[in-house]
């Protein structure tokens, strides 16, 4: 062969190799984001993010419920996963965009097909018209609908009236709140056991003009499934992904599925089994999410069982990837933790409450059931709290909260407001101790001192006890006498204070301020 000719082919084909080079394996960094803008041709996912101007959006994280990337400055992504197990692509929605939402269910996310080999995923985000600094969300937790002719579920009031209730008194707040965007977060157990309930759940979420992002429950697992991954597909099929996030403003929620299924195909008496903490998946995730978030920020956790204190234990020391976890938020500015699963409403800030903190940054908030104690669903849970809600408000980095009780009970008003945070029970008629006790469901330790005033008092502080609600005792009681199916029990609650009254007094008021300068009162008379 002619030299020449030798060489122009040498060179030919060395521009071709370059050329497919570039077309086909492009160099990928670490966390899978192709550095050139191009796509690799393994990679099984990939996809862009733009805006509703069609602009590529670069640094949205992308994430298929395991890995997690970032979209490069012409907005492309990709990720090398396995797709026999990954479901779902999602975005974390950065801040500045809208949520989008279908019948109440944010829409960040893509279903992946069971035979898909390579799948692309494209996301367009909506840009905000003004500042998301300041919204508003509505927290719930524990509605587990029931069937209407479940055996436990006709004692007092029914599970689907009182979720009924609480949907309506939901959106009437949110509609009374027109100067910043509106949120919502349902802390798990959906439903109860039953799997064909969740288009009740959806029914209800609906025509709310704001999107509910819905936290995964032990009893939302089928209870009857050989897997973890199998038990939260009926959830996934309604609902999405178990595991995300998304940029609020300046703060990133976190939404987790720490409910570990066992396998409950093996012993008909161990139906609906579970460990609390995380799967090795769902710690994989988080740990994935995490590392795109700066250390100076807020995170909002939220799960169905607390991930920190709750009354009698510390869940980040017994939990699956507990100490894991912990290690991890702990290097975070703050954490506020949101749960349900407890029925109960209890707050615990640890630098507050530890001389020693075990987590300085960290406050642990657990929300009462929405529909009343269990199985009753009747107008207060077993540790007294009525049935309500939390209503959190952001502005900045700033977060605040109240509770709100419902409106209404089976749509007849019930005259309760958020002005309705103290239940004082007089001397003699709920404790046989002589005392004044004062329950205060929304307390921590940040709150001034719950203060007491009578005939001879003015101002007395009560003291902090942890004892039953009275009103709840003498609910279960009564239940418990007229039928003998189910047994109701209090809860000795840390949210009470008690005084002795001046001799001959028979009118009192108790008086408190919480930790963001809200004051309220109550009076009793006896």
């Amino acid at each position: 062969m002619n030299k020449r000719i030798f060489i122009f082919l040498f060179i030919i084909g060395a521009l071709c190799l370059c050329g497919c080079a570039d077309d086909f394996a492009t160099k990928i960094n670490l966390d899978g984001n192709s550095s050139e803008g191009e796509f690799n041709s393994e990679a099984a996912l990939y996809g862009t993010v733009q805006d509703n101007y069609g602009k590529p959006i670069a640094g949205v994280l992308v994430s298929d419920g395991m890995q997690t990337t970032e979209t490069d400055a012409k907005g492309n992504w990709q990720l090398f996963s396995d797709l026999k197990l990954r479901r779902f692509v999602f975005v974390t929605i950065p801040a500045g965009y809208e949520v989008p939402s279908k019948n109440g269910i944010p829409q960040f996310w893509q279903r992946i097909s069971a035979d898909e080999k390579q799948f692309k995923a494209d996301f367009m985000l909506m840009k905000r018209t003004g500042s998301d600094d300041r919204y508003t969300i509505l927290m719930t937790a524990d509605p587990q609908i029931r069937s209407r002719s479940a055996r436990y579920d006709n004692f007092a009031f029914h599970s689907i009236d009182m979720y009924e209730d609480m949907c309506r008194d939901l959106r009437e707040t949110a509609a009374s709140i027109t100067d910043r965007p509106v949120y919502g977060i349902s802390l798990g157990d959906l439903v109860h056991n039953d799997m064909s309930l969740y288009p009740t759940y959806c029914a209800g979420i609906a025509d709310f003009d704001f999107p509910v992002f819905s936290v995964i429950g032990n009893h939302d697992h089928v209870q009857n499934a050989a897997t973890d991954r199998e038990a939260v597909k009926k959830f996934e099929e309604y609902l999405g992904p178990t595991c995300y996030s998304v940029e609020l403003g300046e703060l990133h929620f976190i939404f987790l599925d720490n409910i570990v299924m066992k396998n409950n195909t093996l012993d008909p008496n161990n139906v609906g089994a579970y460990s609390d903490g995380l799967s090795d998946e769902a710690y994989s995730w988080l740990c994935n999410d995490l590392k795109y978030v700066d250390k100076d920020r807020t995170v909002m956790l939220c799960a169905h069982s607390s991930m920190f204190r709750k009354p009698d234990s510390e869940p980040a020391d017994r939990d699956r990837h507990g100490p894991d976890y912990a290690s991890r938020l702990a290097q975070y500015r703050c954490v506020h933790s949101w749960a349900g699963h407890s029925h109960i409403n209890f707050n615990y800030a640890y630098s507050a409450e530890e001389p020693a903190p075990k987590f300085p940054n960290v406050e642990s908030h657990i929300l009462a059931r929405s529909t009343g104690a269990l199985w009753l669903n009747e107008s207060m849970s077993s540790d007294g709290t009525p049935r309500g809600y939390m209503v959190v408000e952001v502005d900045g980095e700033a977060v605040s909260w109240y509770y709100k009780p419902y409106s209404y009970e089976n749509d007849v008003p019930s005259g309760l407001d958020r002005s309705h945070q103290i239940r004082v029970y007089a001397p003699g008629a709920w404790y046989s101790d002589g005392y004044v006790y004062a329950n205060v469901w929304n307390h921590d330790a940040r709150w001034g001192a719950v203060r007491y005033t009578d005939s001879g008092k003015s101002g007395a502080e009560m003291k902090r006890v942890t004892v039953y609600d009275g009103a709840f005792v003498r609910m279960a009681d009564y239940y418990n006498s007229v039928q003998t199916t189910a047994t109701f029990e209090p809860f000795r609650t840390s949210h009470m204070f008690r005084i002795l009254p001046t001799t001959g007094a028979a009118q009192a008021t108790v008086e408190t301020t919480d930790r963001f300068g809200e004051h309220y009162t109550a009076t009793v008379t006896w």
